[in-house]
């Protein structure tokens, strides 16, 4: 959906300081872009200092492309300096993208109700079960994640959780002119240390949990806990921030914020909204949320005890905002889940293969004690858990050990195989992993991840329950630096 939209740079700027402004406030711009080549004429572009590149050594080819305001946090040499360009100087141009990013789209956020969602498991899945709640109370929800920007038919696919705030202002422009009212929307602690949140007005803050992941980014575990932080500080005081109270940083989450309405939700008396009577199994789970003397009933098809979380979490976050008991009991009974999160496929031989996004140690355990659980309280006690995974290359190399040593405890067969090896040599990151499995466990290494699939299926029986955890909805493999199409869930179908 594309919008003429046009902008006078004193418009830009209605509310940001510490910049300096050489040209005319009056000037129009039409379009805004971080990457040169993507400049349009009459456009702004905007000079970021990334980790390979600077956009201050491609200002010159954005005026080529007909750049008529350029902010940069130093200006270039004197020849490119002219009265058809205007410059705005400032120390922190991504926080002025932001700011005028934002602008440009008339202040998106202050129109929609943005609900932000950071902590390390659980987004993906939360957001879609917000979208379904809030679609049952017969309103329109959109979702900015890992799987894309969805609102009602139309889908934008990113690269990040989190896209820059120019994507994401743009997008909740797109979403009120779809007649959305909500957005669920993924936060990661990348986009929040890097800015690209800046500008959101969140009406709900939502902390999931908090386990090891991108320590390889934030190197120490307090540091990934401050950034995920960043969300709740930036909260006003009139805004909701929902907490998971059986994480044990959920309270630092949310100490010394503006923030008043801060809502607990776990399995404790003194909790907002208490999660009661659980019943899991395969099939779905079942269970009660007490809240100020009402009792929500809660089936779903999801499964596993992290899905009551997420479910509870969810449902305590849209009544916060208005929704009723009704639209949060049928959205959660009629939801399908997100893709590539707990998704089943039942296999001509009778075994149950799952495909699940977990790829940090504590996802996999959770994941892991699911299906063990189900198995246990089944009639079918002799059935077998195999699991497959891997770890991704060039990223967080300690994780890798953990996690092998908690399938090899869980499951009764671990095929180790490759997920997205990037750079690294798959052989490597396999046998970083096997330094953690415990001897008695039985592990098979498959280096080619379709061909541990295959085997997973081949010796599974009847009754016995695979696990595939690692890709979850993706649909690529990066071997080198080359990104291949590679599909988990298409990968099982070839055994149903």
């Amino acid at each position: 959906m594309n919008k003429n939209i046009s902008k006078t740079i004193g418009e830009l700027l209605s509310r940001s300081n510490d910049y300096e402004l050489i040209g005319l406030p009056s000037q129009l711009v039409t379009s805004i872009a971080y990457n040169s080549l993507k400049v349009k004429p009459g456009g702004c572009f905007v000079a970021l200092k990334g980790d390979k590149f600077d956009g201050h050594n491609f200002i010159e080819d954005a005026i080529w492309n007909g750049a008529k305001l350029i902010v940069c946090s130093k200006l270039p040499e004197k020849k490119l300096i002219n009265k058809d360009t205007a410059y705005i100087l400032t120390p922190n141009p991504r926080k002025f993208l932001a700011e005028i990013s934002h602008a440009f789209y008339n202040f998106p956020s202050e129109r929609i109700n943005v609900i932000g969602i950071t902590g390390t498991n659980g987004k993906t899945t939360i957001t879609y079960l917000i979208k379904s709640i809030i679609e049952s109370d017969k309103k329109i929800c959109g979702v900015i994640g890992t799987t894309g920007i969805f609102v009602g038919d139309q889908k934008i696919d990113t690269v990040n959780t989190t896209p820059e705030s120019l994507e994401l202002a743009q997008a909740l422009d797109i979403m009120i002119d779809c007649g959305a009212s909500y957005v669920a929307m993924e936060v990661s602690s990348h986009a929040l240390i890097q800015g690209r949140t800046l500008g959101i007005k969140f009406k709900a803050a939502i902390f999931t949990n908090l386990t090891h992941d991108h320590l390889d980014y934030h190197k120490t575990f307090d540091e990934y806990a401050e950034a995920k932080k960043i969300l709740f500080k930036n909260l006003d005081s009139e805004s909701v921030a929902v907490i998971n109270s059986d994480d044990p940083k959920s309270n630092f989450m949310v100490q010394n914020i503006r923030c008043k309405n801060i809502i607990r939700v776990g399995r404790v008396e003194s909790d907002d909204y208490r999660i009661l009577r659980e019943n899991i199994s395969m099939k779905g789970v079942e269970f009660i949320i007490y809240c100020n003397k009402h009792l929500i009933d809660v089936i779903s098809n999801l499964t596993g005890k992290f899905n009551v979380d997420n479910a509870a979490i969810a449902a305590a976050t849209c009544r916060e905002l208005g929704i009723s008991n009704q639209a949060i009991q049928h959205g959660l009974c009629v939801t399908e889940g997100a893709p590539g999160r707990m998704q089943r496929i039942d296999l001509k031989n009778g075994a149950l293969a799952l495909v699940d996004y977990a790829h940090t140690p504590d996802a996999l355990e959770k994941a892991l004690a699911t299906c063990k659980h189900s198995i246990e309280a089944s009639d079918y006690k002799s059935s077998r858990l195999i699991c497959v995974f891997g770890c991704g290359g060039d990223r967080d190399k300690t994780k890798r050990p953990e996690m092998g040593r908690i399938s090899s405890v869980i499951a009764d067969i671990t095929i180790i195989t490759s997920d997205n090896p990037r750079t690294e040599e798959p052989l490597d990151i396999i046998n970083d992993i096997k330094n953690g499995v415990i001897e008695s466990s039985e592990i098979i290494v498959i280096e080619d991840r379709a061909e541990a699939i295959r085997k997973a299926a081949e010796i599974s029986m009847k009754n016995d329950i695979i696990l595939v955890a690692g890709k979850g909805h993706e649909n690529y493999q990066i071997i080198g630096t080359e990104k291949l199409h590679f599909d988990d869930f298409e990968q099982l179908s070839q055994y149903n």
